[in-house]
């Protein structure tokens, strides 16, 4: 224990779980313990690849990851990383928003009944009171799974996420047999609406913000997508700790600058100047750049991708400009709106014909408005259309690096 317990200046020594699977013989031991001992909450799985006349299994948990993408996006600061570089959460400090389960590619952190994220920690408290080995280890009766400083990993896992994700901290030797499978998947994002809602509405407050109607207006669109936002997380009594991590989260920031965007477009509605909306479109550009970036995480390969930031900004012109345009007949807001609707079409996928066929109808009312203004408000309504049904498929088809089944 004295040697698990030692701390390192060499930064390439670092604990990990080194799986054998040629000497698995896939008795579940390991996850029984894990959930024995932690009240079932699947830190530890077994997969079992059925690989002809062989079943290979390999058994994962949290791998405490050299780049944790989970601590980085935290935006309460509630996972951290000790001095032995054990990656843990603090239950106090957790908001229940579920960020760290998208930038996870092992599929790790799981809600407890409290409604907090939980993982495995490595038996963490074991460790520090000389207690013992994690309990999977000691529960392997064929020494399948072990656990100790390594200075070299072996990663002969290509069924698991790309290996620079986050650089796991873990051995997998090679198999025997080799496993057919890929860690990519597919899946929908539970209780996604309140996130729709609040990406759609402050991208109609951006634009709105930019044609000439009263400051209300933008300030009731970013409140009505503000408030839901808030029914997103499961320990709502810790919301305030939301900001804690600006320095790396972006959720923390989109946060920070659309509860800043509403003070000050309460500001303006009240005393409309030229600071008062200057500052306003600096902090909800702030805000929605945020949200795109909150989004582009390697780890889900659909939403890092060219279509997250031009759909998320393309919303906020194609769907109001047509409005600034038939209020003033400035063919600036046209130009802006026909850009960023070609822009959409060129990154939308080409199965998606009825996003294709809305923008067509779009670009065609636009075009039309030129001759015949009042076409400009048909076109509206088929921009918002197309722009929720984008956001919809955004949230209901997911690619993302996981554990394969």
């Amino acid at each position: 224990m004295e040697e698990i317990l030692k701390t390192t200046e060499d930064d390439k020594l670092q604990l990990a779980f080194i799986f054998d699977p040629n000497k698995c013989i896939i008795c579940n031991a390991c996850v029984n313990a894990c959930n024995s001992a932690y009240g079932g909450l699947n830190w530890r799985t077994l997969l079992v690849f059925d690989e002809g006349d062989t079943k290979i299994g390999v058994s994962i948990a949290c791998n405490h990851c050299e780049n944790p993408l989970c601590m980085k996006v935290c935006p309460s600061n509630a996972i951290k990383k000790d001095n032995m570089s054990v990656v843990y959460i603090d239950p106090k400090e957790c908001i229940g928003c579920g960020y760290c389960t998208w930038a996870c590619p092992y599929e790790e952190p799981k809600f407890n009944k409290d409604g907090v994220m939980s993982k495995c920690d490595f038996c963490r408290q074991r460790l520090m009171n000389k207690q013992g080995l994690p309990l999977c280890v000691e529960a392997c009766p064929t020494g399948a799974l072990s656990f100790g400083w390594v200075d070299k990993k072996e990663y002969s896992a290509p069924f698991l996420a790309p290996y620079e994700l986050t650089k796991p901290n873990l051995v997998v030797r090679q198999s025997k047999v080799k496993v057919e499978a890929s860690p990519l998947k597919t899946r929908k994002e539970e209780n996604y609406w309140q996130l729709l809602i609040f990406t759609l509405f402050s991208e109609f407050a951006l634009g709105s913000l930019l044609i000439p109607v009263k400051g209300i207006v933008p300030l009731l669109l970013m409140l009505i997508g503000l408030i839901p936002s808030i029914l997103h997380i499961n320990r709502k009594e810790r919301f305030y700790k939301v900001i804690k991590n600006l320095r790396t989260s972006w959720l923390s920031r989109e946060v920070f600058f659309s509860s800043l965007s509403v003070l000050s477009l309460v500001f303006y509605s009240l005393y409309p100047s030229v600071f008062t909306f200057a500052s306003s479109l600096v902090l909800l550009s702030l805000a929605i750049i945020s949200s795109i970036m909150l989004y582009i995480l390697k780890t889900i390969p659909s939403w890092y991708s060219p279509n997250t930031a031009i759909s998320f900004l393309g919303t906020a012109f194609t769907s109001v400009f047509p409005l600034g345009y038939f209020l003033t007949h400035n063919y600036l807001y046209l130009l802006v709106a026909v850009a960023f609707s070609i822009a959409e079409i060129s990154v939308a996928r080409k199965d998606n014909k009825l996003r294709l066929t809305l923008n067509s109808f779009y670009l065609v009312m636009v075009m039309l408005s030129i001759l015949f203004p009042l076409t400009s408000l048909i076109a509206i309504p088929g921009a918002i259309l197309s722009e929720f049904i984008e956001r919809r498929r955004f949230y209901e088809n997911i690619s993302y690096y996981g554990l394969p089944k």
